[in-house]
């Protein structure tokens, strides 16, 4: 028994884990793997300056002077107690704080605070601080395309392209390009559950992922606007769906001067504008981004009430999320998806609920799966049937809450 064990030990060190992707499901699977003595983890992903997914900021110099711009997630919530542990170790490490506000939503031109929420966490030099931190300590190759993956079925290993074979294969991204990168991969079960639809409704009939796409516009004004709130859920615009003062979320970081009068705000698009107004996202026609900054900029003096006392911007910057907020989630208890006969999982938001603590939950899911899975205590798959239901969140994805977990840091 005693040489079962090491065996199994051994096994589980000298193993390798190809993770495409290195959003937050990405890194807290190859971090979960790291803990359960699992080490031979490589995260792939396309970031040019650092992995993160959502989880990325934008640094700008605006007359001399550096500002961050948070322009994927904008907060997020905890409601599961595996997902505050994470937090709490982010929080250790000098990565998140608590956002007081307010937050809340505006309908009819007036803002109301969000009573449904217990506490929102953002990262303290932006949202890039908490993928920064998970990646810290994980091997990370970036920025790295992979295009074409492949399962040996006689060594059983999967081959990533120039680098190399692999035991295990982890997806932990979505959209086209995962489509596209597992369509010839020989495992159409899981392929299968890749595809996608991008739309800004949800059609119940086809169980397939829907993706929306948005708009995201980054504007600074040499002035604060002095607004009563600091981010709000846009209820009744065709336009907009969401606004957020970066400026006021890392006042008290120390990433933010303040003998600096700046105000950087971020402004989300719609579904419905997102895809009245999608063009591709790898070339975006200048004309396209300036008719969006100026239709969204229009937008926020009319929601906000500034039309008319709106001074004119000192920087903006439109992009396009193409693959923004999964509309639906699969139908599974399980959390991640694995294919125990060739070695490959999904892990993402989409699995759990769409939001940064359903990715990091689904990382964690599919970790202990594999960590399974090696030692031999469970050589199963989890359920491959493409069968989806309605995500209940709004444009930007689920804030879910919990009341019993009051995050009260002791500094």
């Amino acid at each position: 028994m005693h040489v079962l064990n090491r065996s199994n030990d051994i096994m589980q060190k000298e193993a390798t884990v190809a993770i495409i992707g290195g959003g937050i499901s990405g890194l807290v699977c190859a971090a979960r793997l790291q803990q359960l003595g699992v080490n031979g983890a490589t995260v792939f992903d396309t970031g040019q300056h650092a992995a993160g997914g959502r989880c990325s900021s934008r640094t700008v110099n605006i007359n001399g002077k550096i500002h961050i711009f948070d322009h994927s997630a904008q907060y997020f919530t905890v409601s599961d107690s595996r997902f505050a542990k994470i937090v709490s170790y982010l929080h250790s490490k000098g990565a998140v704080k608590v956002w007081n506000g307010p937050i809340g939503h505006i309908k009819n031109g007036r803002f109301e605070k969000d009573t449904n929420l217990t506490q929102a966490f953002v990262g303290i030099e932006g949202m890039r601080s908490i993928s920064n931190c998970l990646a810290s300590n994980l091997r990370i190759k970036h920025p790295t395309w992979v295009a074409n993956v492949s399962w040996d079925s006689s060594m059983k290993k999967w081959n990533v392209e120039r680098h190399g074979y692999f035991d295990y294969l982890v997806i932990a991204h979505n959209g086209k390009c995962a489509d596209k990168l597992m369509s010839g991969a020989n495992v159409p079960a899981v392929h299968r559950l890749l595809q996608v639809r991008f739309s800004d409704c949800l059609n119940l009939k086809e169980q397939k992922m829907h993706l929306c796409s948005l708009w995201v516009v980054m504007v600074a004004f040499p002035k604060s606007l002095n607004l009563s709130y600091e981010g709000a859920h846009v209820e009744d615009d065709d336009d907009i769906s969401w606004i957020g003062n970066n400026s006021a979320k890392l006042s008290k970081s120390g990433y933010s001067s303040p003998t600096d009068s700046t105000e950087c705000w971020t402004i989300f698009s719609t579904k419905q504008f997102g895809s009245a107004n999608k063009v591709s996202q790898e070339n975006i026609p200048p004309k396209k981004s300036e008719e969006v900054t100026n239709k969204l900029l229009s937008a926020f003096g009319r929601v906000t009430k500034l039309s008319s006392k709106l001074p004119p911007p000192c920087f903006t910057k439109a992009q396009l999320w193409g693959a923004a907020v999964p509309l639906n989630v699969l139908q599974t208890t399980e959390e991640c998806v694995f294919d125990g006969q060739h070695n490959v999982g999904i892990c993402g938001d989409w699995l759990v609920s769409p939001c940064i603590q359903g990715a990091a939950i689904s990382g964690l899911a599919l970790a202990e799966r594999i960590s399974k899975h090696l030692s031999g205590l469970d050589s199963s798959s989890t359920s491959l049937t493409p069968v989806f239901s309605p995500a209940n969140s709004s444009t930007l994805g689920e804030f879910p809450t919990n009341s019993s977990l009051i995050f009260n840091p002791k500094t």
